[in-house]
This record gives structure tokens, C-alpha cells and sequence, in this order.
């Protein structure tokens, strides 16, 4: 409800605004409201989480209408689940099939991903690139279905009428929204302007909490062969990150925030659970992974996250060798070891 009244506040602000402070003001209030939308509200609701369900898998339709609420960035919740919800939450960091890593000839964020010359740069270029996160988010629609009409992707069933249809009238009524209503009020300059502005700002603020979670030095990356010696639990864990565990107020506003973002781990593992339920399960977890020795990756803070972050970056644009799995980017560097098979999990029965 507060982040509902927040985007509908920050954008009746933006028509009214009166004079660039109050504009800047308002367009960044904004684009931090779009962002906490696609953190709380949309995710929750297209995982069947922001509603209770009763073991159903599909989507109930209260969490279905609620999901409805990607629209405000202009992007298609069914796309985004397949995208997310199936690709990511299946295989997290493997290259090939996690879609959040696969950035193509821009950058190198896995060790079996091909390096390129320019990637020694990209702890620099990436942070700039990380605004277009909306944009990205708002035409990946288009592009996909243009790739697996054409069959240069490979689906199960190939896209129709009604797909492209929910595609683009997405994209038109966003751009309605944040452009087309605004030319009532204000030069149309303007209007380009500030539309501008609070998809690069909040596609930063996307992207760097999103990066914080996943591609960092401690999180483990694979292939989808050398993922094979790993349990779907287990690397859940071992490839995600939580940070900001804290109960003061910055932790707990940044949890508000993102939407329990902080609490990766725990929401690869129960990602049907509500994220206000996160900070319970924690410490579960913690004790699970300690029990059976699997290692568990928490940062204190998201400053340190973000910091992990660029470390990592910046170790895989400079060094192409690849990285066994169960090491770091940072062990890569100091070691090199040769590739090693995935150490043996415990058995189910003794978990």
C-alpha cells in the first residue's frame, strides 16, 4: 500500500511539478517508486507469493493482478516469469541458461564466459551500463519474440498473436503513462527528458541490487555440465548472496526497500514465501548450510556487496582462464588451479 501511494504520489508530483527542483524532485522520487514496485510488488506477486495460495503452482488471480503491476515499467509479466521465475531460478549463475548474467559481448560476469579485449575495462563501462536496466527490462520482450518467431532461439511453442499483442500494448500504455499524459502539462522536451531520467535511475537501482545478489566474488559460477555434481538446493545457495542482515534502521529500511532482495539465499530456496519472512528463516538456513558444510555467503552491508561486486568484475575482465567450481574469481587469481570435479554432497538421507 505505502509503495503503491508512493508511485501514484511521485508521478501526480511530476505532472504538477512547477520549476526544475520540484521536477528533479519529483522525477527522481519517481524512479526510486518504479524500482520498489519491481522489487516488492511485482516479484512477490509473480512468484505466488504476494497473496497466500494454497499449493497451487500456477499464479492464483489475486497474484496474478498484482503482478499485473510490472506493466508500470512496460514490461510483460508472463515474459518476466519465464525469464526469471524459469531460467533464473533454475539454474542460477550457469552459463547458458541464467539469463541475468548473459550480457553477450558487453561484459564477462562468468568464468566460461568467452573474454573479449575489452572487458578489462568493464569494472569501469558496467556501472554506466546498469542504467538501461529498465530499458532492457522493457524491450527483452520484443526481442525474444522476434528470436523465437524467427527460430534463431529454440522454444517449445513458438509465439503468437496474443503474445505479441500483450507485448507491445505494454510498451504503449507505459510510454502513455510516462510521456504521452505529461505532454498535457509540460513542453514536450521536457516530458523526453524526465522519461529519460527515471528509466536510467531506476534501471540503476535495479541493477546494482540485482548484481549485489548474484555476481560477486564469493558466489560460485558453472557450466551446466559442472553444475550437474550439485544438488538444486545446494546451489541455490552456493551461488547467491545475502547482504545487510542487520536489525538497525539502514538495514531495516533497505529490506523494506528491496523487497528482501537482501535475503537472496533464502529466496532461491523458498521462493513461494513471502520475502517479509526472510529475516525468520535466516537464521535456518545458516544452520542447515553449517551443519552440512556448505558454504553460506553473507555481506555485512550493501556497500560491501557492491564492493564484492566490482572485485569480481573487474578479476574476470582481466583473467580468461577458467574457474573450477566451488572457487572464487579471487582464489582463481592467486591459484589457477586446474579444473576440479564438485566435491561429493551429502546423501539424501542423511539430510
Amino acid at each position: 500500500m505505502v509503495i503503491g501511494l508512493w508511485y501514484l504520489g511521485s508521478y501526480v508530483a511530476l505532472l504538477l511539478a512547477a520549476g526544475w527542483i520540484i521536477g528533479v524532485l519529483a522525477c527522481l522520487s519517481m524512479a526510486f517508486a518504479v524500482a520498489a514496485v519491481g522489487f516488492n510488488i511485482q516479484h512477490d506477486a509473480n512468484h505466488n507469493a504476494f497473496f497466500a495460495t494454497r499449493g497451487s503452482k500456477r499464479l492464483s488471480v489475486a497474484n496474478r493482478i498484482a503482478g499485473w503491476s510490472m506493466f508500470a515499467v512496460g514490461a510483460d509479466a508472463n515474459r518476466w516469469i519465464y525469464r526469471h521465475g524459469t531460467l533464473h531460478h533454475s539454474a542460477p549463475n550457469v552459463s547458458g541458461i541464467d539469463s541475468d548474467i548473459a550480457l553477450g559481448p558487453l561484459a564477462r560476469l562468468s568464468p566460461e564466459q568467452r573474454h573479449r579485449p575489452w572487458h578489462r575495462f568493464q569494472h569501469f563501462y558496467l556501472w554506466f551500463l546498469y542504467c538501461f536496466t529498465s530499458i532492457e527490462i522493457m524491450f527483452n520482450d520484443i526481442a525474444v519474440l522476434v528470436l523465437e518467431s524467427t527460430g534463431l532461439r529454440s522454444v517449445r511453442r513458438k509465439p503468437k498473436i496474443k503474445d505479441y499483442a500483450t507485448a507491445l500494448s505494454t510498451k504503449l500504455v507505459a510510454g502513455f503513462v510516462l510521456i504521452g499524459i505529461p505532454m498535457f502539462f509540460h513542453p514536450v522536451w521536457i516530458v523526453v527528458l524526465g522519461a529519460v531520467g527515471v528509466m536510467l535511475v531506476s534501471g540503476f537501482v535495479l541493477g546494482i541490487i540485482f548484481q549485489s545478489a548474484h555476481v560477486v566474488e564469493e558466489a560460485e559460477f558453472a557450466s551446466p555440465e559442472s553444475r550437474a555434481g550439485y544438488r538444486w538446493h545446494e546451489w541455490q545457495v552456493r551461488s547467491s548472496l545475502d547482504f545487510s542482515h542487520g536489525a538497525g534502521p539502514l538495514s531495516r529500511a533497505l529490506r523494506w526497500y528491496a523487497g528482501g532482495l537482501d535475503h537472496q539465499t533464502e529466496h532461491h530456496l523458498f521462493p513461494r514465501v513471502p520475502h517479509t519472512a526472510y529475516p525468520e528463516i535466516a537464521s535456518v538456513v545458516t544452520e542447515v548450510c553449517e551443519r552440512f558444510g556448505i558454504p553460506r555467503h553473507v555481506q555485512p552491508s550493501l556497500r560491501a556487496a557492491l564492493a564484492s561486486h566490482a572485485r569480481h568484475v573487474r578479476a574476470m575482465g582481466r583473467r580468461p582462464a577458467l574457474r573450477s567450481p566451488g572457487t572464487t574469481a579471487v582464489e582463481q587469481e592467486q591459484t589457477s588451479p586446474s579444473p576440479a570435479a564438485p566435491p561429493q554432497t551429502p546423501s539424501d538421507s542423511s539430510r
